[in-house]
């Protein structure tokens, strides 16, 4: 007998029933989603800690959906309902009474720390108005002897300021080249994700401006370029890797 929806109450469940269900082992849905078996059993354990961010978490779940036959919306349903519990549950521990109270803790000692600073402050300006008539009397103001040291200050610190903003790329140029056949989405800067199915030889090129977020289906798939500079990528040959560049 088919259990029906309002019994499966977490999205990895809902997955794990209805394959065993239908008699579909691992090793097959791993060979009809390219998604390795060790990230399946992530995603029927709901290990939220050990999959990769939200984005590829709902690819991957519409992907085993549709591998066994059961509904991918639905997997994506209860699966950001399982991560809006999560957050209503920290939440709730943060206004916790031990919270509270190191809150309150931590506002006292801030505010000491700040009336302390503000006496001190005050101490030391007393101090300075009574020594400065001696020091005008009997001293040589140094910028006045050497005139030209303050423009020169602050020619060195506009030519370092130069310098550093030379440094920063206005553009960060990312080399996609596939050695062997895989899949890759990415995500540039804050648009959307884009999927590639990429085969031995194919390359891309693409553009952004703060960072790439990567996700990799054969870790040993792909070489990377950023910059022109090569990025190492951690992983074995067919193992799903995320990278973050820069």
């Amino acid at each position: 007998m088919m259990k029906t929806k309002k019994e499966f109450f977490s999205f990895g469940r809902y997955l794990q029933s209805m394959r065993l269900e239908k008699k579909i082992n691992l090793e097959k849905v791993s060979e009809e989603t390219r998604i390795a078996v060790p990230n399946l059993q992530l995603i029927e354990k709901e290990d939220l800690d050990a999959l990769p961010d939200e984005v590829f978490v709902k690819g991957f779940l519409r992907a085993y959906a549709r591998a066994i036959g059961a509904d991918g919306d639905e997997a994506v349903r209860l699966y950001q309902a399982r991560l809006n519990m999560e957050g209503r549950l920290a939440d709730a521990g943060s206004f916790s009474p031990r919270s509270s109270f190191f809150a309150w803790r931590n506002l006292i000692l801030s505010i000491a720390a700040i009336l302390v600073l503000i006496v001190l402050s005050l101490y030391g300006v007393s101090y300075f108005q009574n020594q400065s008539p001696e020091k005008q009397a009997g001293e040589t103001p140094a910028d006045s002897a050497h005139p030209e040291a303050a423009p020169s200050r602050q020619e060195n610190a506009s030519s370092a300021n130069k310098g550093a903003a030379a440094k920063r790329p206005e553009k960060l140029i990312l080399r996609v080249t596939a050695v062997d056949d895989t899949w890759l989405k990415v995500i540039a800067d804050e648009d959307e994700a884009k999927e590639f199915n990429l085969t031995s030889g194919e390359k891309l090129e693409m553009e952004a401006s703060e960072g790439f977020n990567l996700l990799i289906g054969n870790a040993g798939g792909l070489e990377l370029e950023l910059n022109g500079e090569p990025i190492k990528i951690s992983g074995k040959a067919g193992e799903i890797v995320t990278i973050q560049l820069p």
